[in-house]
């Protein structure tokens, strides 16, 4: 997605990329396992050669600050401007949410422009946990640096529902509330957890 973004030109040129997590990768490693979803098209391969030169990983852990301090200092090498900005998406099991978000705050703020957290769901496993979460990101930064997503939304098919709902008038009249009691999405992905069944064991729809 983000190769896609770079490529469309909806990306500032001086963009950086940093991967953060436990697992000891090189940028080469992370390259290669991104191959078979990574589509090149004739021509774009200078840009795409371009786009993983501005790639970086970092090993670290989830906990611990001095890694973040770590994380802070490769970030800033290439904060040569006047202006940097800083967006952290935790694609991270919300077991740790609290973890990431206070090391970010003690240790990653960007100085010399603004700082926003992209938060996966699930965002908690109740109503109780969601709020602790919530009153938890509270303490930690504005609202307006907070952004709450859920990946799936993006899926083609839910946005061709939508599409086809809004852009033809000639549902209007009965694709609406007083003529559908429910609507159910069903879809089938042809891999299995693929070393997250721990996170499934605690979120999502196995729990």
């Amino acid at each position: 997605t983000i190769w896609y973004l770079y490529r469309d030109n909806l990306l500032p040129k001086n963009t950086r990329f940093v991967g953060y997590a436990r697992t000891k990768y090189s940028v080469d490693q992370v390259r290669e396992k991104c191959k078979k979803y990574t589509k090149v098209r004739p021509g774009e391969e200078e840009l795409f050669e371009q786009f993983w030169a501005a790639n970086e990983y970092l090993a670290g852990s989830y906990d611990k600050r001095i890694d973040y301090e770590m994380l802070n200092q490769l970030i800033s090498k290439h904060e040569r401007g006047l202006v940097a900005n800083r967006i952290f998406y935790l694609a991270v099991p919300p077991s740790v949410f609290e973890e990431v978000t206070v090391n970010i705050r003690n240790a990653c703020i960007s100085i010399k422009g603004f700082t926003r957290v992209i938060i996966e769901k699930p965002f908690g496993r109740c109503d109780e946990s969601s709020a602790k979460l919530s009153n938890h990101l509270a303490g930690l930064f504005k609202e307006e640096q907070l952004y709450r997503i859920d990946h799936y939304l993006g899926k083609e098919m839910v946005q061709n529902l939508m599409t086809i709902r809004f852009a033809n008038q000639i549902f209007s009249p009965s694709w609406n509330r007083e003529n559908i009691a429910s609507v159910l999405i069903s879809f089938k992905e042809p891999f299995g957890t693929e070393g997250r069944g721990g996170y499934f064991d605690d979120f999502g729809m196995i729990r």
